[in-house]
């Protein structure tokens, strides 16, 4: 897991914004927490490995996610809360091209668990809201 976490953030196309960063991480988020399982080991990595993304926010990765877990967890249990987020989501992902990498990147991530029923309904509200 925290390869695939690492390999997302890591090695990022060139010309990614901050913007498109923070996207990419509430993406993911909103993954994790899509199945109502978030491991110790998706936490701990999150705790300490997070700090090596190219952060370029004048708040800290630690505050960032301080300040967006709240909000994720909440659009987890409701519906339009959720499609309103992904839509910001989409907005600040930009061109399709990027889309469709932070969704490669989620459909990786999510695979890992094994909890394939909630992730595919989680998916499919995804690509509705990436409009891809």
């Amino acid at each position: 897991m925290q390869a695939l976490f690492q390999k997302i953030f890591n090695q990022q196309p060139s010309g990614v914004t901050q913007t498109q960063r923070e996207a990419m991480v509430d993406l993911c988020l909103l993954g994790m927490y899509s199945d109502s399982k978030l491991s110790v080991d998706e936490q701990d990595f999150l705790d300490e490995e997070f700090d090596k993304l190219s952060w370029e926010s004048g708040i800290s990765f630690g505050s960032y996610l301080q300040r967006v877990i709240p909000k994720v967890r909440s659009a987890t249990n409701d519906v339009q809360e959720r499609e309103e987020f992904l839509q910001d989501i989409a907005q600040r992902l930009g061109d399709d091209g990027f889309k469709q990498t932070a969704i490669d990147a989620l459909q990786n991530l999510l695979a890992a668990d094994g909890m394939v029923q909630l992730e595919s309904t989680f998916m499919a509200a995804v690509s509705k809201a990436m409009s891809l």
